[in-house]
């Protein structure tokens, strides 16, 4: 008959699945082989803010080969999808349809970044002129692979974080990219920035420090994704400075996002984790980790790292009868143990175990 594999989530819920055509099906005959059992099981692991382009911040072209790998260390570390944030071109989209699909995490993408002149590292994004965001998100739509990607704020030299868009532009980008079959992510540090996406629609909020109660309701009240990356958050402090203007105002906002998420959670936020290049996507365990020592309650860390993702962008977040046949396995019971999520013994991508 195949794989058959017995699945026993962290919730206490154990199913028993073969595995037909890199789908789960309901268990027939005798199987030639059997796992699980005596593991844990998730649906994968989620990096809703990867940069699979590449292995640093260091804002040059994308590495294809380099893509390549990182896609495939990732998915043999369990992570199962990877929601790209863009780059400075299309090294990611084109990887998508270069790798085949059961050598890599499933992936939605961003194409290349978009700002304002003077709103972002100069020469790294593509810059919208006065008024013609519409279009640019539109460009942006087709050719990324569902998502756009906005760079709401930046520090100005002597003045501080400004907001790149207005909240009627950032209203508009959203609608358009929704026509175009793409979703709205945006970065956003600064204070107030973070309301405006919000109250704009827009589906993903990148980092936002400074969400406000109201905003988490709003927010949660559709659905939408927030992805603190908070060890990318730290780092930028660290490489900042504490004591500096830019490292105070984070840590400001790093305060802020750790009250925030058992709020985020009960108000019905997907929040997700992201590794935004602080460590590589197959260590997303790492910031579901983090979440998890600022406060976050276990299980919901848990969801935030597999489930969550797997819902808020469309897709089975279990073991049901039809979804792809997709599992990592562990040891030891990640609500009990969450730093066993960095070591997954068994990953089954589609079917088959890697």
């Amino acid at each position: 008959m195949g794989l058959r594999v017995v699945l026993r989530s962290p919730a206490g819920e154990t199913v028993t699945r073969d595995v037909v055509d890199g789908s789960w099906a309901e268990p027939k005959g005798e199987a030639d082989l059997v796992i699980g059992g005596d593991q844990w099981a998730l649906p994968g692991l989620v990096d809703a803010h990867s940069h699979l382009a590449a292995e640093t911040l260091d804002y040059s072209p994308g590495d294809r080969k380099g893509a390549e790998e990182r896609a495939r260390v990732a998915v043999e570390a369990g992570v199962g999808l990877l929601l790209d944030k863009g780059w400075c071109d299309l090294t990611v989209v084109d990887l998508i349809d270069r790798v085949d699909p059961a050598e890599r995490p499933d992936i939605e993408a961003a194409g290349v970044i978009f700002t304002v002149e003077g709103g972002y590292v100069e020469g790294f994004c593509r810059n919208v002129e006065p008024g013609g965001l519409a279009g640019a998100v539109r460009d942006g739509a087709n050719e990324g692979r569902g998502w756009v990607k906005l760079i709401g704020d930046w520090p100005r030299r002597g003045v501080g974080p400004m907001p790149n868009f207005t909240e009627d532009e950032l209203t508009t980008a959203v609608k358009v990219a929704e026509a175009g079959g793409a979703r709205v992510a945006v970065h956003t540090m600064a204070r107030e920035v973070p309301s405006m996406a919000v109250r704009a629609g827009v589906h993903s909020i990148e980092h936002g420090l400074f969400l406000s109660e109201d905003d988490l309701l709003e927010l949660g009240g559709r659905g939408g994704m927030w992805v603190p990356t908070v060890l990318r958050v730290e780092a930028v402090i660290s490489q900042l400075g504490p004591d500096s203007t830019g490292g105070r105002l984070l840590r400001e906002g790093l305060e802020n996002a750790t009250e925030s998420l058992a709020l985020a959670v009960e108000a019905g936020v997907h929040v997700l984790t992201g590794t935004d290049l602080a460590v590589g996507s197959h260590q997303v365990g790492l910031e579901a980790i983090r979440l998890w020592e600022m406060g976050m309650p276990v299980r919901a860390m848990i969801d935030a790292v597999s489930v969550s993702g797997l819902v808020a962008t469309g897709r089975r977040g279990g073991f049901e009868v039809g979804a792809p046949a997709n599992a990592v396995l562990f040891a030891e019971d990640p609500i009990r143990s969450p730093r066993v999520l960095l070591h997954p013994q068994v990953v089954i991508r589609r079917g088959q175990a890697l």
